[in-house]
């Protein structure tokens, strides 16, 4: 173990660390003097850094990072040296939990955004106790209105966590439909019901302490809460669980990808895993840009091939065999299945012709994905190769497209690239169902009507070139 003030770890598990002790906040249930931390004592991070590499504590990247509990990490004397800490942690792999009673501006988080490997390495947990009473109990901290303002960067692809610690007694109940209201508006998925911690001896001490000085007390308003706030977002005990939601959830994703790659490795249709990852990656991009929990839509993203017809037969695509057995082996829970089988069967070109589409919008996200890796550059080389493997030319001069396509007269191998462009790539712009998805679509169909133009200059087809202004034309704008 470790505990020199600064760091404290009873096992690999998890360290505790900040780069100060004490906290200038006047809360009043604050228990760093119970502690034997008075007043402020800092050191800069490399100070704190080499403390660690000086010990004997042995840490890996499987070993959580928590700071917050000696001090207020983001303090004006010490946010900066915080971000330090974060940065050197997380570019070893590591998950990282900061929690906060101030204000982190994007600014500070913007620094950490191109080292967060998966969404839940980074987590930001903001402090509160009482939202109507915050004057009286937690004097000296963010005002509320300024330090809810934290749950906007949910936005930049991390969770901010609403961490309602500790439940005071006869006081934090009272806001539970503040809370409630909190949730709905700034869209928060998890929340943490945490304990009061004080000297009453109980069966679970403070786990950054080795002195047992400290223990949990549950006090008799937090079952109600909890099964109150359920109804609204997931709700937890620990701050160390939703770390450990999140890695599971990352896990769960990257077994999901090998079961996709020993059923996809193959293909050379340009529906294999290539294919797939743009999907993947595209439908992460819009989730994001739509405030949409990426979990769902990256499973549909990754499983959505892996029944298709041209591939699998029609039995498979009816009854979704494989995407069924994927989910089931690495045991993704049975109402998810259902979201993820839904969205399934709803997308597609075909399906679109017959008025079938997704409902909701993790299917919408990854149906605008899926479209749009059909349009653009990409869309023209998968086009090609598809075709040239079924001996279909690129261009056939004398081969118009259909004047309308439907179920009836859809083909997916085509007379020629250029008529698939026309009868298919061409249309899926206007089939876009997210706004991520309609402006990546109309920087796709832009580019393919450019290639379109430039080799109907090449080659001379004038004819061509006409009949390319009328269908631009004639498209819903």
């Amino acid at each position: 173990m470790i505990d020199n003030g600064y760091l404290f770890a009873k096992d690999e598990k998890r360290l505790f660390i900040n780069t100060s002790l004490g906290c200038k906040s006047k809360c009043q249930f604050c228990y760093l003097t119970k502690m034997g931390i008075k007043g402020m004592k800092k050191k800069t991070s490399d100070e704190v850094l080499e403390l660690l590499k000086k010990s004997d504590y042995k840490w890996n990247e499987d070993t959580l990072i928590t700071m917050g509990c000696f001090s207020e990490c983001f303090d004006e004397e010490n946010k900066d040296e915080t971000i330090k800490i974060a940065k050197y942690f997380l570019e070893r792999g590591n998950q990282v939990q900061i929690a906060t009673k101030r204000y982190v501006s994007y600014d500070y988080i913007e620094k950490l955004l191109p080292l967060i490997k998966y969404y839940g390495q980074f987590i930001l947990f903001v402090s509160t106790s009482t939202i109507s009473q915050y004057d009286n109990y937690e004097k000296g901290t963010e005002k509320l209105e300024k330090r809810f303002k934290n749950f906007d960067l949910i936005k930049n692809n991390i969770p901010v966590v609403l961490y309602i610690k500790p439940v005071i007694e006869n006081v934090t109940i009272k806001d539970v439909d503040l809370y409630k209201k909190l949730i709905e508006e700034k869209k928060i998925s998890d929340v943490v019901i945490g304990s009061i911690f004080t000297e009453e001896e109980n069966i679970e001490s403070v786990h950054f302490s080795n002195d047992s000085k400290l223990f949990y007390n549950e006090c008799k308003d937090e079952e109600e809460i909890i099964k109150s706030l359920s109804k609204v977002a997931r709700v937890f005990r620990r701050s160390s669980e939703v770390l450990k939601y999140y890695k599971a959830r990352k896990e769960l994703i990257e077994k999901v990808k090998v079961e996709v790659y020993n059923l996809l490795k193959k293909d050379e249709s340009g529906h294999g895993m290539e294919h797939v990852n743009r999907v993947y990656d595209l439908s992460l991009k819009f989730a994001r840009k739509e405030e949409v929990d990426e979990f769902i839509p990256s499973l549909i993203a990754l499983l959505h091939e892996v029944d298709d017809y041209k591939l699998f037969g029609e039995e498979n695509a009816s009854n979704l065999t494989n995407a069924k057995s994927i989910m089931s082996k690495v045991n993704i829970d049975d109402n998810i299945q259902e979201k993820v089988l839904d969205a399934i069967k709803k997308i597609g070109y075909k399906k679109s012709l017959m008025g079938i589409r997704p409902e909701s919008i993790e299917g919408m996200i990854v149906s605008d994905a899926d479209m749009c890796d059909a349009i653009g550059v990409t869309g023209i080389l998968r086009s090609y190769d598809y075709q040239k493997s079924n001996g279909k030319p690129f261009f056939d001069r004398g081969s118009f497209p259909d004047e309308k396509v439907e179920v009836s007269t859809y083909k997916l191998c085509d007379d020629s690239v250029v008529r698939h462009c026309f009868n298919k790539l061409l249309c899926l712009k206007n089939l876009m169902m997210t706004d991520a998805g309609k402006m990546e679509a109309a920087n796709r169909h832009d580019i393919i009507v450019s290639i379109l133009y430039h080799l109907f200059e090449e080659e001379n087809a004038s004819e061509w070139k006409e009949y390319l202004d009328k269908f631009i034309d004639n498209l819903p704008k």
